[in-house]
């Protein structure tokens, strides 16, 4: 449930010359990021702004009728506001907290050095446990506080033509004080992880229930929670969003655990598990479906999850919500490997895109700090913006014509068979190709030309660039360290 907090009557600080210098081409593609709202003063993304050409800035007045006051660059569906974006937080954030990310995100995908290892034992590891937790609760903080930043950067570096609007709907409250972190130790965990906390679970049942009324809590649930996202879908029709990105998502075998326990349950086997995620997902999935046809023309492209399991056999949402206009997204290492820490699914999975420490826009005082992140979080709006180029090329394309492009000229990949739907890694260019032949060819004609005239990308591929620059922005490949058991902990909790 998207809870409404005290409104904040600050607004995002946009310049005259950026509206200026930031028009909307007749064939750029309309994204929108459904997350915890963008820094659009970033350099990477100030020039690529889909602003609300209805609406007047400032002017406290809902110019276009819409019920959403000043709505110019998307809305706060948290608070029901226009304020997307809190500049303030940054006041607790510093280069320490940087380097400790970035730090994590060479663990991540194995370009470490002995003095990463170094680093991180002497700021993270070898603390007291208050400030340990301190340190935790800030880097948790600031993933989800920067999220938003980071998916949109990588939708912009991707598709630079296209142009970015932001739907708020989970909050980045701040760690209370530098030893206080009880209520955001958890907090950052995104994908499938920190999204499960706008369930709110506080509704009383029988210990013992009876047929049904489980069914009925699910559905409760499912129901105010659809509610929120189907707000979202109405405003992404009414905006003519082309593609939407959502790197967010529940883990339904959380809520599953939850009721299992109050059965009794309190080690239930995988078996148990799977019957009773299905079940919270049968309750889930219809009204998913619903919102996802209010915006018909929108393809919504979503993270599949960070759980390292199977979505066939434990659902998660809105990953598992089957529809036309959805695309369900694995991250992979390059394209050589399936993440270790990616959800997959043979039956619900579309297709797979680079997700490891992935370089990107984060917020910072200067508005220019890039940092690298890892999850499906990150390789879902490289999916998207690819989906965005396509729309691009060829704007005829629907969306459903758009996924169907995009599976179908993937790099099939071995281990990716009884993984992804589609058993491959995303290739941009032979996308583009087909896009671009789909003009005067029909859809499946381009697909096959496609694939005779496009090569497979090589297993290091450069993912994210700096918008409209050719330079690499990646580190140079090392050896691995060894970790301990605590290192790997804190690697895996930090994925998005």
């Amino acid at each position: 449930m998207l809870n409404q907090i005290i409104k904040n009557k600050l607004f995002l600080s946009l310049s005259l010359s950026v509206l200026l210098v930031a028009p909307l081409s007749s064939k750029a593609a309309r994204v929108a990021v459904t997350d915890s709202g963008t820094d659009f003063s970033h350099e990477w993304l100030k020039d690529r702004i889909l602003f609300n050409s209805s609406e007047r800035q400032g002017n406290l007045v809902d110019d276009d009728r819409n019920g959403k006051v000043d709505d110019l660059v998307g809305w706060n569906f948290v608070e029901d506001y226009r304020k997307i974006f809190f500049p303030e937080h940054l006041k607790i954030v510093d280069d320490k907290l940087f380097q400790i990310f970035e730090v994590i995100s060479r663990i991540q995908g194995g370009t470490a050095t002995d003095d990463d290892k170094k680093f991180l034992k002497e700021n993270i590891q070898d603390l007291d446990a208050a400030k340990k937790q301190a340190v935790i609760a800030k880097l948790n903080f600031y993933g989800q506080y920067a999220h938003s930043t980071h998916v949109s950067g990588i939708i912009a570096s991707v598709s630079p033509e296209s142009r970015i609007m932001s739907n708020r709907v989970f909050p980045d409250t701040p760690p209370v004080d530098e030893t206080s972190s009880e209520d955001h130790s958890e907090m950052l965990k995104l994908g499938t992880k920190s999204f499960e906390q706008v369930l709110d679970f506080g509704i009383n049942i029988s210990p013992k229930p009876k047929f049904g009324v489980v069914d009925i809590f699910y559905k409760i649930i499912a129901a105010v929670n659809n509610g929120s996202f189907e707000r979202v879908a109405q405003y992404t029709f009414e905006r003519k969003i082309d593609i939407a990105n959502y790197s967010l998502g529940a883990s339904l075998q959380n809520i599953a655990k939850l009721i299992l326990g109050v059965k009794g349950v309190k080690a239930p086997t995988a078996e148990q598990l799977s019957i009773e995620t299905k079940r919270v997902s049968a309750q889930f999935e219809p009204m998913g479906q619903k919102w996802m046809k209010l915006a018909p023309q929108t393809l919504f492209v979503i993270a599949a999850g960070n759980d390292n399991s199977n979505n066939d056999i434990l659902p998660v949402f809105p990953a598992n919500v089957k529809a036309d206009n959805s695309l369900v997204v694995a991250a992979t290492k390059g394209n050589s490997a399936l993440a270790d820490f990616s959800n997959y699914g043979e039956l619900s999975v579309d297709i797979a895109a680079p997700g490891v420490a992935i370089v990107s826009s984060v917020p910072s005082l200067d508005g220019k700090k890039l940092l690298p992140m890892s999850g499906t979080s990150m390789a879902a709006p490289y999916v998207t913006g690819v989906a965005a180029k396509v729309k691009d090329l060829n704007p005829s394309l629907s969306s459903l014509a758009i996924k169907t492009l995009l599976m179908a000229t993937v790099d099939k990949k071995e281990w990716l068979k009884t993984k992804v739907i589609s058993s491959g890694v995303i290739n941009p260019q032979r996308a583009y190709f087909a896009a671009e032949k789909s003009k005067v060819l029909v859809l499946s004609e381009a697909i096959e030309l496609s694939k005779k005239e496009v090569q497979d990308l090589p297993l290091q591929t450069v993912t994210t660039l700096r918008p409209n620059d050719k330079k690499n922005i990646y580190g140079v490949k090392v050896d691995s360290v060894v970790l301990t058991d605590e290192m790997k902990s804190l690697t895996r909790d930090l994925v998005f």
